[in-house]
């Protein structure tokens, strides 16, 4: 992948920690095109960030703590 836009990235893994997902639902709530979707999902599946399990996507522990970590380093950076 080329290029990758850090917005994407944050509002997938966001949407995943506030629960489980449909592959459908995730897609629909990340505002994407289906391909950049598609994109974005495999690179966050093949980083070991997000595992897909009886047809639902969810952060992996990895997922789960590189999350809390990018977001409590934005809350401190950009919120003091």
């Amino acid at each position: 992948m080329g290029n990758v836009d850090v917005d994407v990235v944050v509002r997938l893994l966001s949407l995943l920690l506030e629960r489980p997902m449909r592959k459908t639902e995730l897609w629909r709530l990340s505002k994407l095109n289906y391909y950049s979707f598609e994109k974005y999902l495999q690179l966050l599946k093949e980083k070991g960030l997000v595992a897909e399990r009886d047809g639902f996507y969810h952060l992996t522990e990895k997922g789960t703590r590189e999350t809390l970590a990018i977001l409590e380093w934005l809350r401190r950076v950009l919120y003091f």
